[in-house]
């Protein structure tokens, strides 16, 4: 590892609608396919493969290309081939993104490696990203988080490092005064409250500092995270 060309300028693609993002992990073709006529489609790498597979073009294909398959399939201007070898490939794609959010499919699940570097780079993202696996979605907060979600469901909290909670509301196990660390005390595997007379259930998480902290929800209540996100509740119809 010891090219460090340089990135192209942040933002070199700019989109002023919700973007998906594309890996090379397995994906739910159910979950992905009517989202890609609506929106423009960017592949990290190896995304491109599975793009194809699903008989659709990337608008672009970002990465260093040690992991597609073969370049020739595409078209050359589709092609951003950044060398620099410090970063993941969906490193380098969120960094030549300006977009309202992302959406990124195809980066959890086949090797646990690559599903904790794909959490690295949503940390380090400008951009409000959302991963969403076959199982899971997950988001990265680096304050307070506050969302109505499906009651009863289950609802996890990762810290990236030490992060402090001043309280929470909705959860079945609150986070009132804890502090958490990798380590020493996580949150995975709480639960939603549930509500016999409604089908969401606010949850709000005060955030008292810390490095930021991973929620992660099932994948198929992945458009919940995407309406408090951007505070759009059009995300609700694709329920």
């Amino acid at each position: 590892m010891t090219d460090k060309t340089p990135f192209p300028a942040a933002g070199t693609l700019p989109y002023n609608t919700p973007v998906i993002a594309l890996g090379g992990s397995p994906v739910d073709a159910a979950m992905v396919s009517p989202l890609l006529g609506r929106f423009p489609l960017i592949a990290a790498d190896s995304g491109a493969d599975t793009a194809r597979a699903m008989g659709v073009m990337p608008d672009h294909i970002i990465g260093d290309f040690d992991s597609i398959s073969d370049t020739a399939q595409f078209p050359p201007d589709r092609l951003i081939h950044i060398s620099e070898q410090h970063s993941t490939d969906l490193e380098k794609t969120l960094s030549s993104l300006s977009v309202p959010i992302c959406l990124g499919f195809g980066f959890l699940g086949r090797r646990f490696d690559h599903s904790l570097a794909a959490m690295h780079a949503i940390a380090r993202s400008n951009a409000p990203v959302i991963l969403i696996g076959q199982h899971d979605a997950l988001i990265y907060c680096p304050a307070d988080f506050a969302a109505p979600l499906p009651s009863g469901q289950r609802f996890s909290v990762w810290p990236l490092s030490q992060h402090d909670f001043k309280a929470s509301r909705g959860l079945e196990w609150p986070l009132d005064g804890l502090s958490m660390e990798a380590g020493q005390l996580i949150g995975t595997s709480n639960r939603i409250h549930s509500r016999s007379d409604h089908e969401l259930t606010p949850v709000h998480i005060a955030s008292a500092g810390g490095k930021g902290y991973f929620v992660m929800i099932a994948s198929r209540h992945w458009m919940y995270l995407a309406a408090a996100m951007t505070n759009d509740n059009s995300w609700l119809e694709w329920r």
